[in-house]
C-alpha cells in the first residue's frame, strides 16, 4: 500500500476531481506508485493489477484516518465495480476486520447489525466465518449464530452449522422458520447415519417436519419435506418416479397434434392410434402395494425400530422376520389405529396378534397381456411393423375401427379419473392425515419417520397422478386423451373394482379388431422373381 504521506494527497485528488475520474482511475491512484491516468485502455491493461490483500496501515492516527477514509472509497465504489474479485478476495472483510481492530473495537448492535446485511453478500468462507465468530463471541445471541451457523452451512461444514442453529433455537423465544428450514437443510446434506442412538440425520430430519404443525411458507415446507422424503426412501421406490419429457419433444407432438386437428377439420381422416411412450412415462407412477412391501425387506432400520418397540414382552419375535413389519403395513392401509397399539404396552398382545395375521396381497385380475406387451415395448411392437396399402378398398373400415377404438380408450379415461382416481385421492388424503397424526407419539423415530415416508410418497403420486391427467383430460384433443388412457390401463392393477375387467375386454376387442383390419391392408410388393426385365433395345 501507498504511504500514508502519497495516500494524503491521492485522496485529496479524487476528493476534488471524483466527477472527472473514473473508478478505473481512482483505483489506480490509491494503489500506483506512478500512475498515468493518460494511459489508453491496452497499456492499462497491463499496468493496473487488481489487489488480492489490501495493506492499511495502523502505526499513528493520521495512518488510521486515511486508512479509513480509503477503506469508504474501498465500500463506496470498487467493491461493486470489481464485485467478482472482491467477493473471491474478501475486500470488504479485510475492511471490516481493520475497522474492527483499529476503528471500532466495541461496536454497537445497530452497527453490528449493518455489518451482518453486508457480510450476507460475501461468500461463505474462512475470512467471513471469522467474523461472524468474532460477534459471536463478544455478543452471544440467536441472531449472530444464525448468521455464522449459515455461513458454515454455505461452506459445507454442516456439523459446525448444525451445532450453532441448535444453539441458536434454544437460545431464541421466537420460533425461526427461515432458520430451522436451513437446520433441516443441514441435517438432509450431512446425512449422517447416527444423529443420536437409532436415528439418523434424515429419520430426525424428517420428524421434526412431521412435528412442525402450521409452517408459513408452505412452498418451502412441502419442497424440504419431499427432500427428507426422499432421502429416507430406498432406491426400488425411487426408480419408479416419472421421467420428464424434453421441450423440444412436447413442442413438436403440439405442432403434430394441430396439424392433425386441422386436417380432420378440412375431412382427412388418421388411421394410427396415437401412443407415445416417452409421454407415458412422463406420467407419474402408483406405488404398488408390492413396491411398499419389498421396500420394508430393505428397511433394517424400520425393523429393529419395532423390535424395540415390542421386546419388552415379545423378545427376539422379529428377528431376522421383516413380515411383522410388513404385515404392519399392510394392516395399516385399512385401519391406521393399530399404530394406536404400538403406543400402549398394555396392547401389545392385540397387536401380536394382528401382526400374525398377515393379509393376504391384492391380486391383479386386470393383467392383459396384450396390453402389457404395448406399455413395455410400444404399441408397434403388438401392431406389428408393416407398411400398409394406401389405396386398399377397405381403407373406411381400417378408419372407422381406428376411431372406435378411440372413442373406447377415450371413455375409459374419463371414466378411469373420476370414477377411480379422484375417490382413491380423497382416501389417501384421509388415510395420509391419519397415520401423520397417529405417527406423533410413536417413541421409535426410525420407525415413525420411515411409515410417514412411505405414506407420503403413496400419496403424493396418487395427487401428482391426478395432477397430470386433469390438464389433459380439460384439452380434449385425441393424443392427450389417448396418452391418458394408455397411463390408466397402466395403473389398474392398483385397483380393485368390478367395472375393471369389462372395460379392460372391450378396449382389448376393439383393439384386435383394428389390428386384424389393419393386417388385412398390407401393401404386397411383388417378388424379385416376378419381376420381368424390360428388353433392351437392341439399336
Amino acid at each position: 500500500m501507498l504511504p500514508t504521506k502519497i495516500l494524503k494527497l491521492r485522496l485529496s485528488r479524487i476528493h476534488k476531481g471524483k466527477q472527472h475520474l473514473s473508478t478505473q482511475d481512482q483505483l489506480m491512484l490509491v494503489t500506483s506508485e506512478n500512475p498515468d491516468l493518460s494511459a489508453n485502455f491496452l497499456l492499462r491493461l497491463f499496468k493496473l493489477t487488481l489487489p488480492k490483500q489490501w495493506q492499511f496501515h495502523h502505526e499513528n492516527d493520521e495512518d488510521i484516518l486515511y486508512a479509513t477514509q480509503l477503506i469508504q472509497l474501498i465500500e463506496d465504489e470498487f467493491i461493486a465495480a470489481y464485485s467478482t474479485h472482491a467477493r473471491k478476495y474478501g475486500w470488504y472483510e479485510q475492511c471490516l476486520r481493520y475497522q474492527l481492530n483499529f476503528v471500532v473495537p466495541q461496536p454497537t448492535q445497530q452497527q453490528i447489525n449493518g455489518y451482518l446485511r453486508q457480510l450476507e453478500q460475501c461468500l461463505d468462507q474462512p475470512p467471513k466465518i471469522e467474523l461472524l465468530h468474532y460477534f459471536q463471541q463478544h455478543s452471544p445471541c440467536a441472531l449472530h449464530a444464525n448468521a455464522l451457523a449459515k455461513a458454515y452451512a454455505g461452506a459445507g461444514q454442516y456439523t459446525q452449522a448444525i451445532e450453532y442453529f441448535e444453539w441458536a433455537a434454544a437460545q431464541s423465544s421466537q420460533f425461526n422458520e427461515v432458520a430451522f428450514y436451513a437446520y433441516i437443510e443441514c441435517l438432509l446434506k450431512r446425512h449422517q447415519p447416527d444423529y443420536r442412538p437409532y436415528v439418523s440425520d434424515i429419520e430426525y430430519a424428517l420428524d421434526l417436519l412431521i412435528r412442525y404443525q402450521k409452517p408459513i411458507d408452505q412452498k418451502a415446507y412441502r419442497i424440504i419435506l419431499r427432500q427428507a422424503v426422499s432421502l429416507l426412501l430406498p432406491e426400488s421406490i425411487l426408480d419408479t418416479r416419472a421421467t420428464a419429457t424434453s421441450v423440444m419433444a412436447d413442442a413438436g407432438r403440439s405442432l403434430n397434434a394441430l396439424g392433425k386437428t386441422l386436417n380432420s377439420l378440412w375431412g382427412g381422416r388418421e388411421h394410427h392410434l396415437p401412443f407415445s411412450q416417452e409421454v407415458i412415462a412422463s406420467a407419474p407412477q402408483l406405488l404398488t402395494e408390492q413396491s411398499a412391501l419389498e421396500s420394508l425387506v430393505q428397511s433394517e432400520a424400520m425393523q429393529h425400530a419395532l423390535q424395540r418397540c415390542l421386546e419388552t414382552q415379545h423378545a427376539g419375535v422379529l428377528r431376522d422376520d421383516p413380515s411383522l413389519l410388513q404385515s404392519l403395513w399392510q394392516a395399516l392401509q385399512h385401519n391406521p389405529v393399530i399404530l394406536e397399539l404400538l403406543v400402549q404396552p398394555a396392547q401389545y398382545d392385540q397387536l401380536m396378534e394382528r401382526l400374525q395375521q398377515r393379509p393376504s396381497q391384492r391380486k391383479d385380475a386386470t393383467r392383459s397381456e396384450n396390453i402389457q406387451l404395448i406399455l413395455q415395448q410400444g404399441l408397434m411392437a403388438y401392431l406389428g411393423e408393416l407398411r400398409l396399402d394406401k389405396q386398399h378398398p377397405q381403407r373406411d373400415a381400417l378408419y372407422t375401427q381406428r376411431d372406435q377404438v378411440v372413442t373406447e380408450m377415450t371413455a375409459f379415461a374419463r371414466w378411469f379419473y373420476a370414477d377411480m382416481l379422484l375417490p382413491y385421492l380423497e382416501q389417501q388424503i384421509r388415510l395420509f392425515q391419519q397415520v401423520h397424526d397417529l405417527c406423533l407419539p410413536l417413541k421409535e423415530t426410525a420407525l415413525s419417520s420411515g411409515l410417514f415416508a412411505l405414506q407420503f410418497e403413496m400419496q403424493q403420486r396418487v395427487q401428482d397422478l391426478a395432477s397430470w391427467m386433469q390438464p389433459k383430460l380439460e384439452k380434449g384433443n385425441t393424443f392427450e386423451l389417448m396418452q391418458v388412457a394408455w397411463v390408466g390401463l397402466r395403473e389398474l392393477s392398483n385397483f380393485e373394482q368390478p367395472l375393471v375387467q369389462e372395460k379392460v375386454q372391450q378396449i382389448e376387442l376393439a383393439l384386435e379388431q383394428y389390428k386384424r383390419i389393419r393386417f388385412s391392408q398390407i401393401q404386397c410388393l411383388p417378388s424379385a422373381a416376378a419381376v420381368v426385365p424390360a428388353r433392351k433395345d437392341p439399336d
